[in-house]
């Protein structure tokens, strides 16, 4: 048979993708003749702000992550199947501004502009679909854009930091934290969220004073930090616990992220003021964004794993389903 006189998908295919809805399959069948739907690995760059694109895929089966910064990127949205990747580009002609990755295996059709500028005058349908992508997202940035605002103004008005680790505290969690929940609550982005405490802290306190103790909180406060990416967050959330949110990560990579940190403390020589050196260990609990959850319910979730891992025997990490 001519490759050329082939559809890429059918006739039922065709109806079970929303930027076809309602859109006649004879309408827009002749342009699609020829035009092969291509299969992606997982972990494939699709689209790069380093390469220009004048391509719109649709996503016939599989899923698209969209990052921004790098491919492995902080992650700001999911395509799945009927979705659709760089019609932005094919309107303005401008080099994308994200990065587009197959998150598993993907079968997607890839549509030139001039093929989608033909389908678009062909049919009526097909622009009001393709309208209605492009104002939820629109819409989805805007209500990001709003909270934004307001969270900042709140945020202006108070001190922030905590000044003995440098850390943010509690009253910046309290706004930084909701709004990250919220932007992946709306954008169905995966969170996770861990809560540390530092083994036997009492007793350091106790035999070689408060000033040591300081000491000890305030490079593992720092050891912590250097041991996350640029866009986790982390407060101290009272006394010798630190609470730590790390967005658009799964349960698999929270669970890294953790033991990272685990391993980094375990290995840090801590000078003391009397000059002598101490070894220090952390307990981490480890939480997972569920349906229906709250903020709330996510660090109590995570303070809940944390007292399995001190319980436990310390020096280790946990996840409680």
């Amino acid at each position: 048979m001519d490759p050329k006189s082939t559809l890429p998908i059918t006739r039922g295919e065709f109806a079970g993708l929303a930027l076809f809805h309602k859109v006649s399959f004879e309408s827009i069948a002749g342009y699609l003749l020829g035009i092969p739907a291509v299969e992606y690995e997982p972990d494939t760059v699709i689209i790069s702000p380093q390469v220009a694109n004048a391509t719109m895929y649709v996503v016939l089966s599989g899923s698209l992550e969209v990052r921004l910064e790098a491919p492995d990127g902080l992650l700001v949205g999911t395509l799945s199947q009927g979705d659709c990747a760089g019609e932005m580009s094919v309107f303005d002609n401008s080099d994308p501004s994200a990065w587009v990755v197959s998150r598993d295996t993907a079968r997607l059709l890839p549509l030139e502009r001039d093929i989608v500028l033909a389908m678009l005058h062909a049919s009526h349908d097909l622009c009001l679909n393709l309208l209605h992508i492009l104002s939820q997202r629109l819409r989805f940035n805007n209500r990001v854009m709003t909270a934004d605002k307001h969270h900042i103004r709140r945020i202006e008005e108070y001190a922030t930091v905590d000044a003995l680790t440098g850390l943010h505290n509690r009253r910046w969690m309290q706004s930084m934290f909701e709004r990250e929940f919220q932007r992946s609550i709306m954008g169905n982005l995966p969170l996770c969220a861990l809560m540390l405490d530092i083994d036997f802290f009492k007793k350091v306190n106790d035999t070689y004073g408060h000033l040591a103790g300081d000491s000890v909180l305030a490079v593992i406060a720092q050891t912590t930090t250097m041991s996350l990416r640029p866009s986790d967050m982390i407060v101290r959330y009272g006394g010798e616990e630190i609470a730590i949110l790390l967005p658009s990560t799964v349960e698999e990579d929270a669970m890294m992220v953790a033991e990272r940190v685990r391993h980094a403390v375990l290995h840090r020589n801590i000078e003391l003021p009397d000059g002598t050196f101490h070894k220090a260990t952390v307990s981490i609990g480890v939480s997972v964004l569920r349906a229906g959850d709250s903020m709330e319910a996510l660090i109590a979730r995570a303070d809940k794993s944390l007292y399995t891992a001190k319980a436990s025997g310390r020096n280790c990490t946990r996840l409680i389903a």
